[in-house]
């Protein structure tokens, strides 16, 4: 849930990185930090645990200011490492603005085991969502479809050297039936070398400042805003 804060001239939203363990939620979420200019970032603050929770908040210059006063705050966060219990991510899920479902892609012998955590991690998700009153169908929320090393087939492989098995990749059409039904925004990463990464962010917040505009921009004399005000990115 946005809030303002009247002092700083700022409105700050949370984004939640979702997904299974080693999906690479926390590596997106160290690139944005690495490739933030350090003046518009806060510190990466990293809490140790067998449900360990990474995050940070920064202010990008080049979004728009909302009602032509309050520029926009982003505090990325994720919480990292196996499932133990739902109530980690029940948790960091408490007053979300924008979910980012980071997908594994891969698989290793051939068995869907990825590809069934990817499906148990989304199901969790809107289950989660549910029990915190958030509606799913109208939440901003973008799928990455991380690990896209290879191109698609059944017969590829990294070298033996480095795995015992061969790796696959899950197709995107199977991925968009098993977890992607109403057609959410979909971007493939490799958020190892960076591809990726910020698209997904940009897409998300694209998507954000919709909502915020209507809530903020709406209010009437309280929030007035210059007509011509045009968007931006965050910049890297």
């Amino acid at each position: 849930m946005s809030f303002i804060n009247t002092k700083a001239g700022e409105i700050g939203v949370k984004v939640v990185y979702f997904g299974p363990a080693l999906a690479g939620k926390s590596t997106n979420i160290r690139t944005i930090h690495r490739k933030t200019r350090p003046a518009l970032r806060g510190r990466l603050d990293e809490i140790a645990g067998v449900e360990p929770m990474l995050s940070f908040d920064f202010a990008p210059d080049t979004l728009p200011r909302i009602a032509d006063r309050y520029r926009v705050r982003l505090h990325l966060v994720t919480v990292s490492g196996p499932v133990l219990s739902p109530v980690s991510r029940k948790l960091v899920l408490k007053g979300v603005d924008a979910v980012v479902f980071v997908a594994d892609t891969q698989e290793e012998g051939g068995e869907l085991v990825r590809f069934e955590d990817n499906v148990e991690s989304m199901q969790q998700l809107l289950t989660l969502l549910d029990d915190l009153g958030v509606d799913s169908a109208v939440m901003p929320m973008v799928l990455q479809y991380n690990k896209r090393d290879l191109v698609e087939g059944p017969a590829l492989r990294l070298p033996e050297s480095a795995h015992s098995h061969p790796i696959v990749l899950s197709t995107l059409e199977a991925l968009d039936e098993a977890i992607n039904p109403n057609g959410l925004p979909t971007i493939q990463a490799v958020a190892t070398q960076g591809v990726g990464v910020m698209d997904t962010l940009r897409v998300v917040v694209k998507d954000l400042l919709e909502p915020l505009r209507a809530e903020y921009e709406g209010s009437g004399d309280r929030y007035p805003i210059a007509a011509g005000s045009s968007g931006g990115w965050p910049r890297v």
